[in-house]
């Protein structure tokens, strides 16, 4: 199941992260409803009576939407459904062009793309929608249910998709049943089977409306299971007095406030948000944590959604919820709860009130009494306020944070390397030529040399810093920070001109902290290779030195390990070039 803020395929209805909100289904719900789509393999044929089955179920699953905006203070909201003029579910035909056995669980983009050409044909625009598509990719044997095709979603404001199963046993009449003759994961009841399958056509939905995982709060567990948790495999069990069941939790409610589909607005999304937050600060009372902060935001953000995702659990299913009102000044105060010992990410998010939004990742870990470590949250608050003014070119207000970075932990070395480094990137210096150097200057930076050629596999090329990725620039492996080098993501290559007045190559060399890809470096002279590390997966720092006396084209090359590119963020540290 795919979560919104990590997947990276690039699937045609996939568009740049946003969030979402609600509204009462009426007039306007044709304007841009959720439209339904029927995928049938090759091999296979659409099963008998699926339009009234599937009317059936996507109203349910529109009531339980409704229901859960209502309980969580937003009104009795919900997402439109296409309709024809005598009330009747509209159902889009795809008509697969391989057999059920060639569209495996990574098909998604394969199926997206056959559904986004047919609905084309149709006059639609399924780019900027948001669709549910129940798979004939089900298959039966011996009993037992296999999942063929993919089962997954994501979306933003912009359109979205969720990838769902349909079957002859699916549908809502029957979550109360206790009949036998089923199967998930093994034999059990036709009523566990739908709660599974509907669960999964919700919290696919959910992502298709640009909802990430979220499990619920201690003080929720009464209700039973967040639907974007683990409420996919308990939806509609307290019909069979099995369990609690399943909700919509505050902060998938607070996301949906202003998705289009909700709101019936119907309008196009224009340019990305922009926001900062300000004046973070964060503290520790009746063993919470509590962030005060003001977000400065356009269009202006409505709500903050808090993920507090537990790093020592893969995945992020148990990511807690919490959820704060922003202020017309743009103040806001979130109370994070229920902490546990241990590493984890903050994941802020800024609803706006086009129903876009914006992230800001924070780490930090909460000691063995259950206290927070403010002090990195300090830090990393702000960090990400500079960085917000990097990207902007607001350099006098980057100098002002940079001033309070200065003097807020003067005992943290690396902090005020960071500060510091972080105003040589709003100001760099010109590239040198190779040849201007003098005789007398015996080493120079790699990263402050011209290039013959700069390429890299994702981004553009970089001198002293990487992408900005959750709100940090910095070149770092394995949790050392280096204020020279090269983002490499592969396949990337740069070449200097050497122009043989140098003897040595020193360089280190590493896949970039936060990534999982897999990188191997190579330093070729003159077309020759001088050197060929191994595939590098992990994140320790690796360094090499090379007598590169003689060369006149010096490439830092890396390539992907193999096993594709995704991840593949290689970085080169300090590179220098000596003589005697």
């Amino acid at each position: 199941m795919v979560h919104p803020f990590t997947h990276a395929r690039s699937l045609a209805l996939v568009a740049a992260l946003a969030l979402g909100c609600a509204h009462p289904v009426g007039a306007a719900e044709q304007e841009r409803p959720l439209r339904v789509v029927y995928f049938v393999p090759a091999d296979r044929q659409p099963i008998p009576g699926y339009v009234e089955r599937l009317d059936r179920l996507m109203r349910e699953v529109q009531d339980f939407y409704r229901k859960g905006m209502e309980q969580r203070g937003w009104g009795a909201l919900t997402f439109p459904l296409e309709r024809d003029p005598n009330g009747r579910l509209v159902v889009h035909l795809v008509n697969g062009r391989l057999p059920l056995g060639e569209y495996g669980r990574d098909a998604s983009g394969a199926v997206v793309g056959e559904v986004g050409e047919a609905l084309r044909k149709e006059g639609r625009d399924p780019d900027r929608e948001v669709l549910v598509v129940f798979q004939v990719l089900l298959d039966w044997r011996n009993g037992q249910a296999v999942e063929v095709g993919p089962y997954c979603g994501g979306g933003s404001v912009a359109g979205g998709f969720a990838l769902v199963y349909d079957d002859e046993r699916l549908d809502p009449r029957l979550l109360g049943s206790k009949e036998p003759g089923a199967y998930y994961g093994g034999p059990c009841s036709v009523g566990a089977f739908n709660s599974h399958y509907i669960g999964g056509v919700a919290h696919e939905l959910g992502h298709g409306f640009s909802l990430p995982h979220d499990c619920e709060t201690q003080a929720d567990q009464v209700r039973g299971h967040s639907l974007m948790g683990y409420g996919n495999h308990t939806y509609g069990e307290e019909q069979r007095g099995e369990g609690r069941g399943t909700f919509l939790s505050s902060v998938s409610a607070m996301v949906l406030a202003k998705h289009p589909l909700f709101t019936g607005a119907g309008q196009a999304v224009g340019t990305a948000p922009s926001c900062r937050l300000e004046a973070l600060e964060p503290a520790f009372a009746d063993g919470k944590l509590v962030l005060r902060g003001r977000v400065v935001a356009q269009p202006a953000a409505y709500g903050i959604a808090g993920y507090n995702d537990d790093l020592q659990k893969a995945a992020d299913y148990d990511a807690v919820g919490w959820t704060s009102a922003v202020a017309p000044s743009g103040e806001f105060r979130l109370e994070i709860g229920d902490l546990k010992p241990g590493r984890y990410e903050l994941r802020l998010r800024a609803c706006h009130a086009d129903g876009t939004g914006t992230v800001f990742p924070f780490s930090y870990g909460v000691d063995p009494n259950g206290v927070p470590d403010l002090r990195a949250l300090g830090e990393s608050a702000l960090i990400a306020e500079a960085m917000s003014d990097l990207s902007r070119g607001d350099l006098d207000s980057l100098r002002r944070v940079v001033t309070r970075m200065q003097s807020a932990f003067t005992d943290d070395a690396e902090f005020q390397r960071k500060a510091a480094h972080l105003l040589t990137l709003s100001s760099p210096p010109r590239p040198r030529s190779p040849a201007s150097i003098p005789p007398a200057e015996k080493s120079v930076p790699v990263s402050s040399l011209e290039f013959r050629e700069a390429v890299v596999g994702w981004g553009r090329p970089l001198r002293d810093q990487v992408l900005p990725e959750n709100q940090s620039c910095f070149l770092q492996v394995d949790g050392r920070f280096f204020e020279r080098g090269l983002y490499a993501h592969a396949p990337s290559t740069y070449e200097v001109q050497a122009g043989r007045q140098w003897s040595t190559l020193r360089a280190g060399y590493g896949l970039q902290d936060g990534n999982d890809g897999s990188v191997a470096f190579v330093v070729r002279g003159d077309g020759r290779e001088l050197f060929r590390s191994e595939v590098v997966k992990d994140h320790r720092l690796r360094e090499v030195k090379l007598d590169i006396s003689g060369v006149d084209g010096l490439q830092f090359v890396t390539e992907d390990g193999s096993d594709g590119r995704t991840s593949d963020w290689g970085v080169w540290l300090e590179p220098t070039l000596e003589r005697y």
